[in-house]
């Protein structure tokens, strides 16, 4: 039996992987990303600006010391890893539920969590580099760029669809209501 095919897919994969996407986004945002942005003077970590330069993240590696690298490096990162895994598993779950297992759309969240990935990685070699390089962080701010943009998208997408179907419920329980008198 295929995964799409089963039982479980999409209403409890959505319901489990909602779970985790909730709980490791309110880890890093509420706790991970502050504790490692506490020293840097306001400058947000690499994964939350939609872009930046190389003076920014000069400076972002800078003020964040050793302690802010270990954090980095030890739980953000590592729970980065996971959270795409979450997230993707969430919207395709999503979207199977919107409108079905044939669509396109369905790459979208395989495409962003690819991004993300990038990132990750780009991120980890900033924090390890001894001298850091012009080209990766050109590099690290276009993949962070297109997942944000493709973040964002994402959730139009998904805000759309629900839209659409709360207006075809309502629709559709105004009609049976309509029916009976």
């Amino acid at each position: 039996m295929s995964a799409l095919n089963s039982r479980f897919f999409p209403k409890y994969t959505a319901i489990v992987s909602g779970i985790g996407t909730a709980v490791i986004g309110v880890i890093m945002n509420l706790f991970l990303i502050p504790a490692i942005e506490s020293n840097t003077g306001g400058i947000r970590c690499f994964d939350m600006n939609p872009g930046y330069d190389y003076e920014t993240a000069k400076a972002f590696l800078e003020l964040t010391g050793e302690r802010g690298k270990e954090l980095y490096l030890g739980y953000q990162l590592p729970l980065d890893f996971v959270y795409p895994v979450f997230y993707t598993v969430l919207f395709i779950s999503l979207l199977v539920l919107l409108i079905g297992k044939k669509s396109a759309l369905i790459a979208l969240p395989c495409t962003l969590a690819v991004f993300d990935y990038a990132e990750n990685i780009l991120t980890e070699i900033m924090l390890r580099s001894e001298s850091l390089s012009l080209t990766t962080v050109k590099i690290a701010s276009a993949v962070t760029l297109i997942k944000t943009v493709l973040m964002y998208l994402v959730f139009l997408i998904l805000f759309i669809l629900i839209i659409k179907w709360v207006v075809l419920l309502i629709r559709k329980r105004h009609n049976a209501i309509k029916a009976e008198n």
